[in-house]
């Protein structure tokens, strides 16, 4: 198993492969780290199409809670 952070400006709905996962943020505002399985995944962002990529498949390695693989996405 893996955890993983997504990055983006704002507080959005974080999808793999289309189920929801909730915020990419905590209340606090920092990023929240998210439980996946390890392997090829698709993340996308919900919420308005102002995000560069649109949608990102990565191979996500097994990453402990304190040390996260991060999968950043930008505003357009």
């Amino acid at each position: 198993m893996s955890y993983v952070i997504v990055r983006f400006v704002e507080p959005r709905e974080v999808y793999i492969d289309d189920q929801a996962q909730g915020s990419n943020l905590a209340a606090s505002g920092k990023p929240r780290a998210l439980f996946v399985g390890a392997g090829v995944h698709t993340f996308r962002l919900g919420g308005a199409a102002d995000v560069d990529p649109p949608t990102q498949k990565l191979d996500v390695p097994e990453r402990p809670i304190l040390d996260p693989f991060c999968v950043a996405f930008h505003k357009c």
